[in-house]
C-alpha cells in the first residue's frame, strides 16, 4: 500500500498551496519594485499609501495571487514612506493610491532584478473631482512608442535634435505636460533643465535638444503629466543615443571649489519660487522653499574646470554628480549637468559665467546621515578626478514660546521674554524676536540674537518704545529661527521659522514662507508693576 501513502502526501501538498491562496506556481519571481512615497509639499512620508504593480497593458488586476510570499505586487508604504513589490522579471504600471491624495501612475517600469520607483503624491485638489490619471500617448520620432520600449536614437536622427509629441487626455482638464532625458522631470528647482508645457493636451510637434542633456548610450527618456486635480502619469522609455566623437582630451582638470549645503525646512510647504538669503559668519547663504520632492535637499554648487570652454579651454565640458551615503561602498551617479546649464550673470550689457549647481532632493537624504558627493568634469570618454564635499543634513526643530504667557495680564512694563526650542539641533541657533504694539497698528520691534532664549526688554531711547506702555495689549513671537552645524562655516541649516521678515542684517522672503506656530498676546499693567 505504498502508493496510498503517495498519494496523501501529494494530496497534503496541494492542500498547502490552496491554503496560501496559489494553485500553481511556475517559478519564483525573480524582482523587486521598490521605493518611498513622499508627500509633494513636506518630502515627508506617506504613511499607508497602497502601492499596485499591474503587467503593463492590463486593466484588470494582476494574473498571480496577490497574498503570498512568492507573489506580492500590492504593499503599503510604511512609517518611513518605504514599499517593496516582489513580482516576476516584466514590464509593469505602478499605482499609488491614497485617501486624501491624488493618484500617480508609472509606466514602463521594467524589472530584471531591483526596479527603484520614487513616487511625489500631491494633495488632491477637489475630492469630488476624478482620481483617475490622465491616459498619455507618446510618439518619438514619428513612431508612436509603448512605456518600457527600447529604442534606438542614431546620430543622423538626432542631428536636428529627437523629435517627439505627447497627446493627453481624460477626466479633468491636464494641468501640464514634463519631458527630459535621463531624469525625472518636474519642477525646475531640483530637476534643472526640463521641456515643460502648460494648460494644453499636447505638446504639439516638439523638438528637444539632446546638447542640453548631456548623456549618450543606454539612458531614459522620461515623461510626466499632470491633470488639474494633481493626478500623475509617468511614462518611461529605454533609449540609445548614438554617441557623438567630438574632440577629446587626454586629460581634464576638475572642476573648482565644490560645496555642500544640506537644507532643512521645518514645516510643510509647497514648492516655492523665489529664494531668500539667512546670515551666517560666512555670510550670505542663498535658500529657498522646499523643492518638489522634500523639505531636506542639499545644494551644491562648483565653479567650472579651468578647461570649460566657457572659460576658454575650447572643449564642451559637462558635469556628473556622484553621491556615497554612510555606510555606502561606492559613489552612484545621481546627475549630469551641461555644460550651458549654468548660472549666468549680467554685467555691464554681457552675459558672465557664474558657477553651476546642482540640487539633490533624494528621499534617501536623512537627519545625521552623513553623505558625500563627487563632481567630475567630463569630455566624450574622458573624465576628470573628482572634487569631494560632504554635509551632516540636520533635524527638524520648531520653537515654543514661554513667557510673557498667551492672555497674561499685568505684566512688566520691562518684561523678560523666554522660549524654548522643541529640540536641539546644530550647534549654534539664530533668532528674530519681535514686538507688536496692537494700539499702534502694527508698529514692530525686532531684534537678533544668536544663541540665546531670552530676551530682556530694557526700551529703546527716543522711540516709542522706551518703554512699554501701561494697560496696552501687545503680541510677541519668533519670526525667525534657523539652526546652523557652524555659524561660521556652515554645511548644514535647518529652517524652524520664516515669517516674511526683512530687516537689516537679516535678509528674508517677501512673502511668509514657514509661519511661526506660535504668536502671543499678553496685557501689561501699571507703571509701579
Amino acid at each position: 500500500m505504498k502508493w496510498a501513502k503517495y498519494v496523501i502526501v501529494a494530496l497534503s501538498g496541494i492542500g498547502t498551496l490552496i491554503l496560501a491562496g496559489c494553485f500553481f506556481i511556475p517559478a519564483r519571481p525573480t524582482g523587486k519594485i521598490v521605493g518611498y512615497v513622499v508627500d509633494a509639499g513636506a518630502g515627508s512620508p506617506v504613511v499607508g499609501a497602497r502601492v499596485i504593480a499591474y503587467p503593463l497593458g492590463e486593466d484588470g488586476k494582476p494574473s498571480y495571487w496577490v497574498g503570498t510570499d512568492y507573489f506580492s505586487p500590492t504593499a503599503l508604504t510604511d512609517a518611513d514612506g518605504w514599499y517593496e513589490l516582489v513580482v516576476p522579471a516584466g514590464t509593469y504600471t505602478v499605482v499609488v493610491e491614497k485617501e486624501g491624495y491624488a493618484t500617480s501612475k508609472v509606466e514602463g517600469v521594467v524589472v530584471a532584478s531591483t526596479a527603484r520607483v520614487d513616487v511625489i503624491e500631491k494633495p488632491v485638489f477637489n475630492p469630488d473631482w476624478p482620481l483617475e490619471p490622465p491616459e498619455v500617448t507618446v510618439t518619438i520620432e514619428g513612431q508612436v512608442v509603448t512605456p518600457g520600449d527600447e529604442i534606438m536614437l542614431t546620430a543622423d536622427q538626432l542631428a536636428d535634435g529627437l523629435d517627439y509629441r505627447v497627446d493627453a487626455q481624460g477626466p479633468n482638464d491636464i494641468s501640464i505636460i514634463y519631458a527630459a532625458l535621463g531624469k525625472t522631470p518636474g519642477a525646475g528647482f531640483t530637476t534643472g533643465m526640463r521641456e515643460a508645457f502648460y494648460s494644453t493636451y499636447t505638446t504639439g510637434d516638439a523638438v528637444l535638444n539632446p546638447y542640453w542633456y548631456p548623456v549618450e548610450g543606454w539612458t531614459t527618456f522620461e515623461v510626466v503629466v499632470y491633470d488639474m486635480n494633481e493626478n500623475r502619469t509617468h511614462l518611461l522609455f529605454r533609449v540609445y543615443i548614438e554617441p557623438e566623437e567630438p574632440p577629446t582630451p587626454d586629460v581634464l582638470d576638475p572642476p573648482q571649489d565644490l560645496s555642500a549645503l544640506a537644507v532643512t525646512l521645518g514645516k510643510k510647504v509647497a514648492f516655492y519660487g523665489e529664494g531668500f538669503t539667512v546670515p551666517s559668519g560666512a555670510g550670505e547663504l542663498k535658500i529657498q522653499a522646499a523643492p518638489e520632492g522634500g523639505n531636506l535637499y542639499v545644494e551644491l554648487t562648483w565653479d567650472a574646470s579651468p578647461d570649460d570652454w566657457v572659460i576658454g579651454g575650447g572643449y564642451v565640458v559637462n558635469y556628473r554628480v556622484y553621491r556615497r551615503l554612510a555606510g555606502e561602498a561606492d559613489y552612484t551617479l545621481i546627475g549630469t549637468i551641461a555644460s550651458g546649464d549654468g548660472v549666468w550673470e549680467e554685467q555691464g550689457g554681457l552675459l558672465f559665467f557664474r558657477y553651476y549647481r546642482f540640487r539633490d532632493s533624494s528621499p534617501d537624504l536623512q537627519e545625521g546621515v552623513e553623505v558625500s558627493y563627487q563632481v567630475r568634469a567630463f569630455v566624450g570618454t574622458t573624465e576628470s578626478a573628482p572634487v569631494e564635499a560632504s554635509t551632516t543634513p540636520l533635524g527638524i526643530w520648531d520653537v515654543r514660546l514661554l513667557e510673557p504667557a498667551d492672555g497674561a495680564t499685568g505684566v512688566s512694563l520691562t518684561p523678560t521674554f523666554r522660549w524654548e526650542p522643541t529640540r536641539i539641533v546644530g550647534s549654534d541657533q539664530l533668532y528674530v524676536w519681535a514686538l507688536f504694539d496692537l494700539a499702534l497698528g502694527g508698529w514692530y520691534l525686532a531684534d537678533l540674537l544668536l544663541n540665546e532664549t531670552e530676551y530682556q526688554f530694557t526700551g529703546v531711547p527716543e522711540t516709542p518704545y522706551e518703554r512699554l506702555q501701561p494697560h496696552r495689549v501687545y503680541q510677541w513671537y519668533i519670526g525667525v529661527a534657523i539652526a546652523y552645524d557652524d555659524f561660521d562655516a556652515p554645511t548644514a541649516v535647518s529652517v524652524a521659522i520664516q515669517d516674511g521678515w526683512s530687516i537689516t542684517g537679516v535678509p528674508v522672503p517677501e512673502v511668509p514662507v514657514l509661519p511661526a506656530t506660535d504668536l502671543f498676546t499678553f496685557t501689561t499693567g501699571d507703571w509701579g508693576e
